[in-house]
């Protein structure tokens, strides 16, 4: 029985049934973790698809899990992807889900595809309404700003990911960007506070030396560093949902002189950011839809 004032929910069952409302205005079925999170991830999918295929909506299925289970249990004809993130799975170098129709981002998660210069300069300027683009790149600093945050999150994700490997019950990433930041002015947008970066370095470090021996500490560690050292941006290791689009925020904040709200913001991020990062994926969605194609050429 649904109470007064509450808003219908479909059962986590027929999650994926929904997709059947958008068949006919799309040639895949697309399966994501995270409700709230559908109108950017669309917005960045048709991008990244253009015309080379139809994409109107994609299907949250409430969860990781949700989403490896299905796709590894997916038998339909129907063309289907189903996206999850790497979360600290992918940086630990842990083994991965695997499915023909599963595709696990290559980075933390897909929020890391929205971190981008170009992006944030477009914003920036629609934020102010004065600066010239010219204006906005100055103000915003963007090497400065990712080799301060290489610097202060890379090492803390090579932490939260050795917790991750050898004791996963010990919290890490669910504390939020709210545990590095500084007290910032009233007005101001908060800062990153170093010592705070280092302090949480070291508590999560001593939950874990209480549960193993150094040894075993060390060797993991060791090649967790090594695994983040093959990534090409060392930032794909590190959190955007959680870390890196909270701090997009606070530079829009700060350059465009105009406070943004997080959906919107998101959504305007995956309209606006660079597409190249997801140009694996791109090819893995046009790969699934290719013999659909085919046939419907041919009939």
């Amino acid at each position: 029985m649904i109470a007064s004032g509450d808003i219908p929910q479909f059962p986590e069952r027929a999650l994926s049934s929904k997709a059947v409302l958008y068949r006919p205005l799309q040639d895949i079925d697309i399966y994501v973790e995270d409700e709230g999170a559908e109108v950017f991830y669309t917005e960045l999918l048709k991008r990244l698809v253009g015309l080379d295929a139809r994409i109107a909506a994609v299907i949250p299925l409430r969860g990781r899990q949700n989403v490896i289970r299905q796709a590894q249990e997916y038998s339909d004809s129907r063309p289907a992807l189903f996206l999850v993130d790497g979360d600290l799975h992918w940086v630990a170098g842990l083994s991965l889900p695997s499915a023909s129709c599963l595709y696990v981002h290559p980075c933390y998660c897909v929020e890391n595809y929205l971190f981008c210069e170009r992006a944030m300069i477009q914003i920036s300027v629609e934020n102010s309404g004065v600066l010239t683009e010219e204006a906005a790149e100055a103000q915003l600093d963007w090497s400065a700003l990712r080799e301060e945050l290489r610097k202060l999150f890379v090492p803390l994700f090579v932490e939260f990911a050795t917790a991750f490997s050898l004791c996963p019950e010990i919290k890490t990433v669910s504390r939020g960007i709210g545990c590095v930041l500084r007290n910032a002015r009233s007005g101001s947008p908060p800062t990153i506070d170093a010592n705070k970066v280092i302090g949480v370095q070291e508590e999560v470090r001593v939950a874990v030396l209480k549960q193993v021996d150094t040894t075993s500490y060390n060797r993991t560690r060791a090649a967790i560093e090594a695994q983040i050292e093959t990534i090409a941006d060392p930032l794909d290791a590190v959190s955007g949902k959680d870390f890196l689009v909270p701090v997009q925020m606070f530079a829009a904040n700060r350059v465009g002189g105009q406070k943004v709200q997080r959906r919107s913001f998101v959504f305007r991020l995956a309209r606006h950011c660079n597409m190249q990062k997801l140009d694996t994926l791109r090819e893995k969605i046009l790969e699934i839809i290719q013999p659909n194609k085919a046939m419907e050429a041919t009939s």
